[in-house]
């Protein structure tokens, strides 16, 4: 991935986020299906994404499309707990507590191990 795939990726992220924090779903959604052929190799813009996509199918009440959007992202380890408060966020939004303490629990057990540092 190039420098300017790299920026036009930003910018796109930059667009689904202003569409998700004005509860413009569809948009955000088209975003994601642009973001999703240049996402290669940022695995933190994919895991951001991906989770605001979730929450957006979550919104519309589309919880199928959010669990088959989450399920795969479970199975990686992160290294840094932010990415593990998106991952609970979106899985607030689709009420599945038990993933969200889960990812919480992981996100915590990452930010003692920085503190110690």
């Amino acid at each position: 991935m190039d420098e300017t795939d790299k920026q036009l990726a930003r910018d796109i992220m930059a667009k689904m986020r202003e569409a998700f924090k004005s509860e413009d779903w569809p948009n955000t959604l088209d975003n994601f299906q642009h973001l999703r052929e240049r996402l290669k190799g940022e695995r933190a813009l994919r895991l951001e994404a991906t989770c605001l996509a979730a929450r957006a199918f979550a919104a519309q009440n589309n919880r199928a499309a959010a669990r088959a959007l989450l399920k795969p992202l479970m199975a990686n380890e992160y290294t840094k707990a932010s990415h593990y408060e998106f991952l609970a966020r979106a899985y607030l939004d689709l009420k599945q507590y038990a993933d969200a303490a889960q990812v919480c629990e992981r996100a915590q057990a990452l930010r003692e191990v920085e503190t110690r540092r």
